[in-house]
């Protein structure tokens, strides 16, 4: 679930595309037409041609956990991430990633894209080709039903990642295909009661926190996730109610297009009920804004 404290790298192994998996734009998949009504909650998690839901058309199915889509071309033309949408259905929400060439103009294919779902955080995170270096669009609020978000993430050695964050509470299934001329991603995002309900990440204004998530967890402990544009360094504290042990601080670019991600470890502190803190603070080191994440420690 998301859980809002203070304001507002999982690694895809790409494959090159198959037919069943790359689909061209004025081919086969149809475009749907989003609906007035809000979208239900859809139950199977395979398709079934000959509907007027996009949701419905088509035979790649949905998955519920790691890698959903591995698609694109061998060499792409798209270099930058330019548009984020949404479009709803009765059984499904529908994200469309459009972008751009080099000069500007509508990009013609991508190359090798990984599209794998993150059951436990309730993220797909889409691994963009390392020809895509820039992007116009940071991140996106959602009102669906199904989605509620989009964050654009560059890491260390600039590559750049998507995380599409589903509803509070609701496990998500995705399947994924690739158009060209002009080039877009298109995603399929579906539920099913039959699976369990994610922790979610925890979202703050400066930093969303990925891993580790709220509950039980052990030593050493990973904390994954990303500072907003325009951070030069984030605060990460671990302790109890009465003291805190672990204070750390992480550089960052300060780059201002994308969020930014970070991975530390912290090798040993606090035993039983802990709070970890990861954000911004005040001149005397107290947390000032950021997320926070309730642990149970060894």
């Amino acid at each position: 679930m998301i859980r809002w404290t203070g304001g507002i790298v999982l690694a895809v192994v790409l494959a090159a595309c198959s037919p069943a998996s790359t689909t061209s734009s004025d081919t086969e998949v149809p475009d749907g037409v989003p609906q007035e009504t809000a979208p239900s909650l859809v139950t199977s998690t395979t398709t079934d041609l000959g509907s007027d839901d996009f949701c419905l058309a088509g035979d790649l199915p949905f998955v519920e956990s790691g890698l959903a889509a591995a698609i694109g071309n061998d060499v792409g033309d798209a270099a930058q991430i330019e548009q984020i949408r949404l479009d709803q259905a009765p059984t499904c929400e529908r994200i469309t990633i459009e972008f751009t060439n080099d000069s500007g103009a509508p990009a013609t294919s991508i190359g090798p894209t990984g599209v794998t779902v993150l059951d436990f955080a309730g993220l797909v995170r889409v691994a963009v080709p390392p020809e895509i270096t820039t992007t116009a669009i940071a991140d996106t609020l959602f009102e669906g039903v199904l989605v509620h978000g989009a964050t654009v993430v560059r890491a260390d050695d600039e590559s750049l990642t998507i995380d599409i964050r589903g509803a509070e509470g609701t496990p998500i299934l995705a399947r994924a295909f690739a158009t060209t001329s002009p080039a877009s991603l298109v995603i399929d995002i579906s539920t099913s009661p039959e699976f369990p309900e994610p922790a979610g990440v925890t979202v703050s204004t400066p930093a969303v926190v990925v891993s580790p998530v709220p509950g039980p967890s052990l030593y050493p402990l990973t904390v994954e996730g990303y500072a907003a544009p325009g951070l030069h360094s984030l605060r990460i504290q671990l302790g109890t109610e009465d003291s805190t042990d672990v204070d750390l601080s992480i550089a960052l670019s300060g780059d201002n297009d994308a969020w930014q991600a970070f991975r530390t470890s912290i090798v040993d502190g606090p035993s039983g009920s802990s709070t970890l803190f990861v954000g911004v603070v005040d001149g005397n080191g107290q947390p000032l804004e950021g997320a926070s994440v309730r642990l149970d420690l060894p």
